[in-house]
């Protein structure tokens, strides 16, 4: 389930290739800088690691052209080793870790270390505790009290997107989550819809056809400061019905710094910390650039039912 979108650092080089001159934040003399793409989620196995490297401000970016494929890379944890190796499909960039990767703990230190054509990049996180949601319910958009609960997929996994009370009308009332704040700065929403053909939600005549192709079924918060237990979902992230799927993030502070400085996060939206228009991201790794971050996630499912 940790695959099921992007990584961070990919949908950060696709805002930067889009949006922004590719010398406006890293010049000539940076070609060639090793890039680390690694995100740890306690108790999901090992990841795999990408590791590319940037290129000529002038050039086209693409995964092939930026891709390191030789390198040495090596994840520790106290006196274990784990060595990853190149990707045997020929993924660009793509590292595996051992056959049988262990679980990440949480509250425990790892360390990456990536060696390439004479070049060192190293990186540490230390894995927040395990991060549960506790409730996820209906609330009154009036009075905000609870209308309903939710069935979880700790309740019954397989009645998440069948049980009634997980059927959803568009803009009926509020979504909340509830759960007890951990030893994190913020926290991060990825809300992915399940479906590839279901119909569009929104209405509206200030919609144009050229505007639905901007509505994606994949999204993901800025940093998100909750200092109440309690995480509203705003209707305007919904733009199809169907089966979701809200995973929550507990973010470690590498993570979190990567994800306020980012140029996608400019324009802040979905609620969140108010970015401070970085210049650069904030990385935190010696010798190159990128993210080693780590975060507990939860999740929570349920259908969303147009309004007729």
């Amino acid at each position: 389930m940790y695959r099921l979108f992007l990584s961070v650092f990919s949908l950060f080089l696709l805002s930067c290739a889009a949006e922004r001159d590719p010398g406006s934040l890293f010049g000539p003399a940076e070609q060639g800088t090793l890039v680390i793409d690694a995100t740890l989620l306690v108790d999901l196995p090992m990841p795999p690691i990408f590791i590319r490297q940037t290129i000529a401000p002038n050039a086209v970016y693409t995964q092939d052209a930026a891709a390191v494929n030789n390198a040495e890379v090596t994840i520790t944890q106290g006196v274990a080793e784990y060595t990853y190796t190149p990707d045997p499909t020929g993924q660009p960039g793509q590292y595996l870790p051992p056959a049988g990767p262990p679980m990440i703990l949480p509250e425990t230190e790892y360390r990456i270390l990536v060696r390439s054509g004479g070049k060192e990049a190293r990186a540490v996180t230390t894995t927040p505790k395990r991060f549960t949601i506790d409730e996820a319910l209906m609330i009154n958009v009036d009075t905000l009290e609870p209308i309903r609960n939710l069935v979880t997929f700790r309740d019954d996994p397989t009645a998440v997107f069948t049980a009634p009370q997980n059927q959803v009308i568009y803009q009926d009332n509020l979504l909340e989550t509830r759960f007890q704040l951990i030893n994190v700065k913020a926290y991060q929403v990825g809300l992915i819809n399940l479906e590839t053909d279901s119909e569009f939600v929104i209405e509206g005549d200030f919609l144009e056809d050229e505007d639905f192709e901007n509505f994606e079924r994949k999204s993901s918060s800025p940093p998100l400061e909750v200092t109440d237990g309690n995480l509203r979902l705003p209707w305007f992230a919904i733009a199809y019905a169907g089966r979701y799927v809200i995973k929550v993030f507990a973010m470690d502070n590498n993570w979190f710094d990567f994800a306020r400085s980012s140029p996608e996060n400019d324009n802040i939206a979905f609620g969140s910390l108010a970015g401070d228009n970085f210049e650069r991201p904030l990385f935190h790794i010696d010798g190159g650039i990128g993210l080693f971050g780590s975060a507990s996630v939860d999740s929570i499912g349920f259908v969303i039912l147009p309004k007729n």
